[in-house]
């Protein structure tokens, strides 16, 4: 069966309809539930698409109130969309650290590898991945640059950085979509390395995707390395858009797009695909482009 559109979703259920009542009641057990799950809480508080929520995905650690507030956190950590997200962050993370290596070795005489990535939320797969190259290969020299949108996550990436010691990381607010904040990440020349990770698929305007690439295509140098994730499908995305918020208050209502579309704007962009992965669940996707 295929999924709900976006524009089936965006549509109130009219009042009589089962479904209605049945997320009405769901979203109101969730918020009930929520002061003893840590997930739930912050999803509450900041949007289950935020990047705080997706740090504490990541961490996969389970928090609440008492044995049943873990328990309650657990069973919301081990949902599909979740497990898809973790597996996501290890394919981003081996994406990352093949680019990393293959761009050292394409220029061997300038020493130093630029690395943007224009949305990294709490920034973990970049961080974990700097700070063991930091320890396996010393030669190889990152200069990176972190941003998010949000004060909240930068402080949050600021703070991971610290504590596993990675060097030669600034951290910036930015918007990922502004011509001018990418401008300002491109005074020294273009970068090397591009990551945008998670952020096409909270978004619901195609033109403001399409057009992104476009962006980056003039912040990666030719020869340079996109890597970009897809979210060609979601086995929960109609209990997602009738029963949790997103970062903006309203109801989280995903577009789900598939690899042909997005690869085809990364291609108007100046990108080839070199490389794509998907997890398990054939929920989300990782690509590795070449700025041509």
């Amino acid at each position: 069966m295929a999924d709900p559109t976006y524009e089936e979703l965006s549509r109130p259920l009219p009042l009589t309809s089962p479904k209605r009542w049945y997320y009405g009641g769901l979203r109101r057990v969730l918020r009930a539930a929520s002061p003893l799950s840590e997930g739930l809480s912050i999803g509450f508080r900041h949007g289950f698409d935020s990047g705080v929520m997706l740090e504490h995905v990541y961490r996969n650690r389970p928090t609440g109130r008492g044995p049943l507030g873990r328990l309650i956190d657990r069973t919301y950590l081990n949902t599909p969309g979740w497990k898809g997200i973790r597996a996501r962050g290890e394919l981003v993370k081996d994406a990352l650290r093949a680019a990393l290596h293959e761009q050292a070795q394409a220029q061997p005489g300038r020493g130093t590898v630029r690395l943007l990535d224009v949305a990294c939320g709490g920034g973990r797969y970049d961080l974990e991945v700097l700070a063991e190259l930091q320890r396996s290969s010393p030669d190889l020299t990152v200069q990176a640059t972190l941003r998010d949108y949000a004060p909240v996550n930068v402080e949050s990436a600021r703070a991971l950085g610290e504590e596993l010691g990675v060097r030669g990381v600034t951290y910036e607010q930015a918007d990922a979509f502004s011509d001018e904040d990418l401008a300002r990440a491109v005074q020294g020349g273009p970068v090397d390395i591009a990551v945008v990770s998670g952020l096409h698929e909270i978004l619901s305007d195609d033109a403001l995707i399409e057009r992104h690439y476009r962006q980056l295509g003039r912040v990666v140098r030719p020869g340079g390395t996109l890597i970009y994730t897809l979210q060609p499908t979601h086995p929960q995305v109609e209990l997602i858009a009738r029963a949790l918020p997103s970062h903006t208050g309203e109801r989280w209502v995903m577009r789900l797009r598939s690899r042909e579309l997005v690869g085809g704007w990364a291609q108007a962009g100046g990108f080839q695909t070199v490389a794509r992965w998907m997890e398990p669940q054939g929920i989300f996707g990782v690509v590795l482009a070449r700025r041509v």
